[in-house]
């Protein structure tokens, strides 16, 4: 359940397994029953997803248990590598399934143009989850007109900074709450002799993708939401002043001589997946890695310090300008419905519920509702990473996985890469996906 980027990022690098490389699994025949028909008496009910894995096997495990007691039968078409293509084509010949999840907004939101997307107002209490979804969360499901057609089932977080826990708390530091105390940390724990910053960018073909999110970030707390939302639909140019000083707050944090271990340099061969285990050396060579919650999984983290994770591992959110702005980046998986008959509206109110629990011990899923019962996370890093979330002042999704492509999996990540290595300055990075974007 995470954005399309890290998705191409762990097919490029094989050997992470942080989604399912599995085939496409389209069951038998079909008999997608995206029909419209209310009240059919079909219990039949079909749901494309593209997560894989341990994700998808704690998803079906959980929906599965409250299907057999609902008189349900679901069907399951998992789609890990190839989402985007299959629910295109399933639409164009009009072989809709029931419901699908979307990692992405923007292509939910190009289907719902088609008109064959369901008014979830229909469908599913919209007050209801208003007053337990975290602030902003069905913001990237609402189209223009006010119309819903997106409500989330799982959330990830991405604001998130992790450092090691019985190195850093030895040295008697204290969590940052604002901007201006990350930056002072920085600067004392360069001072102690050790770079304050673990940073790897380098995802194969996708490389570049992880200066995305920090600038997403700082474009969130420095502009605020309405900003933020402006310059992802292009309403303000990519090289507006909110976005240089963004960038600029990720120069100064982490390009600065002496801030990130290895050098500039080294950021752009640095697997961002392996990126934070310096941190874990004795001693430590570096002490603060930005990165979002899916780094607890298999492949990230060393074995030995996710077997404990709680007592190795320390976690807080990248602060805002202010103590008391929490502003949260990050993603999940919108459901979306293609039919609003009676099995279709069950399955849709159980998924989008705070009852719904996608597989939390199994899996990496965070319900994104604040009032989901947070005992059923597995551990207390889990528990703590919910918390911060459901704290947080507004949510917004990932914004390059809202921008064309050309832009999000393109130029941003490409001229990135050449602002870290050096090639261009922050201007002319900016100046250069300006000029990028589809016209």
């Amino acid at each position: 359940m995470h954005t399309r980027k890290v998705l191409k990022s762990v097919a490029a690098a094989s050997a992470v397994l942080l989604l399912s490389t599995a085939c496409l699994e389209e069951g038998g025949g079909d008999s997608g029953g995206g029909s419209g028909n209310t009240g059919n008496g079909d219990t039949t009910v079909e749901i494309v997803f593209g997560f894989g894995g341990d994700q998808s096997k704690a998803f079906q495990a959980s929906l599965g248990q409250w299907a057999s007691q609902n008189g349900v039968t679901i069907k399951y078409t998992e789609a890990s590598q190839s989402f985007d293509t299959l629910i295109r084509s399933r639409v164009a010949g009009n072989n809709l399934p029931d419901i699908a999840f979307f990692p992405q907004p923007g292509v939910m939101m190009d289907i719902a143009k088609t008109g064959k997307l369901q008014d979830l107002s229909t469908i599913v209490d919209v007050n209801a989850l208003k007053s337990t979804l975290v602030p902003g969360e069905l913001d990237a499901g609402t189209s223009a007109d006010g119309k819903i057609y997106g409500t989330p089932m799982s959330m990830n977080v991405k604001s998130l900074v992790w450092y090691p826990k019985k190195a850093f708390e030895a040295k008697g530091w204290k969590e940052p709450t604002t901007t201006e105390e990350l930056i002072a940390l920085t600067n004392t724990i360069k001072a102690s002799g050790t770079a304050p910053w673990c940073v790897g960018i380098e995802a194969g073909p996708a490389t570049g993708w992880p200066v995305t999110d920090w600038i997403e970030d700082y474009v969130l707390r420095i502009g605020g939401p309405e900003k933020y939302d402006q310059w992802v639909k292009h309403e303000i140019p990519f090289n507006d002043p909110v976005v240089k000083q963004a960038a600029q707050t990720f120069e100064q944090l982490t390009l600065t001589e002496g801030n990130t271990f290895g050098g500039r340099s080294s950021m752009i061969s640095n697997a961002f997946s392996t990126a934070a285990n310096p941190m874990f050396d004795n001693p430590p060579k570096c002490f603060l890695h930005r990165q979002g919650n899916f780094i607890t999984q298999k492949g990230f983290f060393p074995d030995r310090i996710r077997e404990s994770l709680d007592s190795e591992v320390g976690v807080f959110l990248l602060p805002g300008t202010t103590a008391a702005d929490k502003p949260v980046l990050g993603g999940g998986d919108l459901a979306a419905a293609f039919s609003n008959d009676d099995a279709t509206k069950k399955v849709m109110s159980f998924v989008t519920s705070p009852q719904f629990n996608g597989g939390t011990k199994e899996g990496s899923y965070i319900s994104p509702h604040k009032t989901f019962d947070a005992s059923q996370y597995p551990d207390e890093t889990t528990r703590k990473v919910a918390q911060l979330a459901y704290q947080a002042t507004v949510f917004r999704f990932d914004g390059s996985d809202q921008m064309p492509g050309a832009v999000g999996a393109g130029s941003f990540w490409k001229d990135s890469v050449a602002w870290i290595g050096g090639q261009k300055d922050v201007d002319k990075a900016l100046n250069d996906i300006e000029s990028s974007w589809p016209k």
